[in-house]
């Protein structure tokens, strides 16, 4: 979900920081790899999450039934609508940040670096 709200956002820096962090805890590269191109993961829950992210950031929360239906039919439950509302508004915080004080990638993450195609 960090990736997605980050990948939205064009955050160099987390995109780089979060797919070394979802590596190191045991997310297969394909499926970050798959987030950071913006393409569907073959996983359809791991799918339906990040297509949920990119809809909440997208449309600034404003989803419809059938979006939200959708979500929960993958399932998840409504207390992990409220999980996906606080990552996302987290990762704008951040995100924003980054962006005004363009901040430089860490060596750690370098190897993760992301920038968004031409």
């Amino acid at each position: 979900m960090l990736v997605a709200a980050s990948r939205f956002n064009e955050c160099d820096y987390c995109i780089a920081a979060h797919s070394v962090i979802a590596s190191s805890q045991g997310v297969p590269k394909e499926v970050i790899d798959a987030i950071r191109d913006d393409q569907p993961i073959a996983d359809s829950r791991l799918e339906a999450l990040r297509r949920f992210t990119t809809q909440v950031v997208e449309q600034r929360g404003h989803l419809s039934e059938e979006q939200v239906q959708s979500f929960l039919d993958a399932g998840f439950v409504q207390a992990q609508i409220l999980e996906v509302v606080l990552g996302v508004g987290m990762k704008i915080l951040s995100n924003y940040t980054n962006h005004i004080a363009e901040t430089e990638l860490d060596a750690a993450f370098s190897s993760r670096a992301w920038k968004k195609a031409a």
